[in-house]
């Protein structure tokens, strides 16, 4: 397995060096991905005796976003789609990334940027994005800076405000329904903030607590009761978990926990079954769904390794798919109807600035299994 790994990283380093052909109506999608290629010599090839050791390679950290990328831009190589692909090596190296973006012979061509991943890196790319008047692709950042005052940018990862914005949808489904949100420690929680800002200026009613006895009183009897909790705490996730089960008819509740709770070494999902416990989350993927299946299979096959959410693969598969057809499409939203794995987006332009993406899983514990919740 270590020497399937190895030789996985070693075809990622070397792929990339795609560069772009002339012709007609092509589009031109250009990767700023970081290989860290200058910190790969053979000396760290001799230093992989294991698992471990490759996983301390900065080269293989993002491995698994552009193996789904390039599954993506297979897939449109087959249906002869009129595609360049450009990939570069960029890091949090200043210099190297201006180099690159002042290219203007290159940037006059390019349609699409996708990347960079770091932050600092990233601003700067847009910069030059807005001068050349080229969408470019922010895949994973929460900041909603990047979106000011630049109309170029798309930011994948969702804001804060569309969890809030999900649960007032929900609460005018339900006959009657009462949203509390709980949160008893004295640091300063910014979703929490987040969510009161939100049901404060969409005139949304809620009840804020900040005791379990408190809440307890606030649960009515027959309504469907939202109640989100910001504590994730192994100590108090006992509390109010015990409180749920036993002082509250849990069908009464819906619990809106932070994610962080399944990763309790406390309970196991059967437990969480009987709590009526929902989360939000900004991937999911379905292992029953063919399609998805289809990538698994293909990936293994090419890869020699699996996709998974942690080496970002899926999500490197989703963002390429969306942004490629977004480049087609000549930029038309509504002509884009790609079906993501694990990754859903819908974009929305924010007032003066770019465009980001409004579509989150919200996900239950429902049958000892995490499905998406249907309403």
């Amino acid at each position: 397995m270590i020497k399937k790994s190895f030789s996985f990283l070693l075809l990622l380093l070397f792929v990339f060096s795609l560069s772009a052909q002339s012709g007609g109506d092509r589009k031109t999608i250009l990767f700023l991905i970081p290989f860290y290629t200058d910190d790969y010599n053979a000396a760290t090839a001799t230093n992989v005796r294991n698992s471990q050791d490759i996983s301390k390679i900065n080269s293989f950290l993002i491995m698994g976003f552009w193996a789904g990328a390039q599954i993506a831009l297979q897939e449109y190589e087959e249906q002869n789609a009129p595609l360049n692909i450009v990939v570069r090596d960029v890091t949090e190296n200043e210099a190297s990334l201006r180099k690159i973006m002042e290219d203007e012979t290159l940037m006059r061509e390019v349609d699409m940027i996708i990347g960079p991943f770091f932050n600092k890196s990233f601003t700067i790319a847009a910069t030059y994005a807005k001068k050349y008047g080229i969408p470019i692709v922010n895949p994973f950042t929460k900041r909603t800076d990047i979106l000011s005052g630049n109309k170029y940018v798309y930011k994948v990862s969702p804001s804060v405000e569309t969890k809030p914005a999900m649960l007032s949808y929900l609460s005018e489904t339900f006959p009657k329904s009462n949203i509390i949100i709980y949160q008893d420690s004295s640091g300063r929680n910014e979703e929490q903030i987040a969510y009161k800002q939100y049901f404060v200026d969409h005139k949304i009613p809620f009840k804020e607590v900040n005791s379990q006895k408190s809440l307890l009183g606030e649960i009515k009897e027959g309504i469907k009761n939202i109640v989100v909790v910001f504590n994730h705490n192994e100590a108090k996730m006992l509390m109010i978990s015990r409180d749920m089960l036993y002082s509250v008819n849990p069908e009464d509740v819906m619990l809106v926990v932070p994610e962080k709770w399944l990763q309790s070494t406390t309970y196991d999902v059967d437990y969480y079954s009987k709590l009526n416990l929902h989360f939000f989350s900004p991937y999911y993927v379905d292992e029953n769904d063919q399609q998805t299946q289809v990538f698994e299979q293909v990936y293994k096959e090419r890869f020699h390794t699996i996709p998974t959410l942690e080496n970002f693969a899926f999500q490197g598969y989703d963002i390429t798919r969306f942004f490629v057809e977004l480049a087609l499409h000549n930029g038309d939203l509504d002509r884009v109807k790609t079906v993501p794995l694990a990754c859903p987006m819908s974009f929305e332009k924010t007032k003066g600035g770019g465009y980001e993406n409004i579509n989150i899983h919200f996900l239950e514990i429902k049958e000892d299994e995490i499905v998406p919740v249907t309403f």
